[in-house]
């Protein structure tokens, strides 16, 4: 369903538009998981994650992915609950390995699709969720990607939100 995408074009004219503070490197890896992301190829994405990393995708009920493996399979349903998945980037900041990414995703997800402990109906009605990305790299890969979504704006523009059980 969601997660964090990024523009690939609009990212990179913003990393370009950093101080000269900003390791080169750094910008080159989040261009390159930009990239990653607006190919939309969930196989793709995590070859970019180290081994050990962790998608921590901050919604009630949402257990963080650790290890490649997991973190390909969240991105396949992110991407699979939402087919028209895309992002337009707003805010980007950059500490020594890490990138801050505030951004909206559109949706229009065509089938009900569970977030955390919700499974969501949708109106057939596109909409944007407003988003931030905390992205930090380890060796020129992610090590950890921490997404939070305005699960509001989810909720409000769908038709039903139905509780799931515990242990989904």
């Amino acid at each position: 369903m969601l997660a964090a995408t990024l523009a690939a074009a609009g990212l990179a004219q913003r990393v370009a538009a950093q101080p000269a503070a900003v390791p080169p490197a750094l910008g080159q890896h989040v261009a390159a998981y930009s990239a990653a992301w607006g190919s939309r190829d969930p196989a793709r994405i995590p070859a970019l994650h180290t081994a050990d990393t962790v998608f921590d995708l901050r919604v009630d009920g949402e257990t963080p992915a650790v290890g490649r493996q997991a973190a390909q399979a969240q991105f396949a349903r992110i991407l699979r609950d939402n087919p028209g998945y895309a992002s337009t980037v707003g805010k980007v900041g950059f500490g020594p390995d890490f990138v801050v990414i505030e951004y909206t995703i559109a949706m229009d997800p065509a089938v009900p699709f569970a977030l955390g402990r919700f499974c969501y109906q949708p109106t057939g009605v596109a909409y944007t969720v407003p988003a931030i990305d905390v992205i930090r790299f380890r060796e020129g890969l992610v090590s950890e990607k921490v997404t939070f979504l305005d699960t509001e704006v989810i909720r409000a523009n769908s038709r039903d939100t139905v509780a799931l059980k515990a242990g989904r």
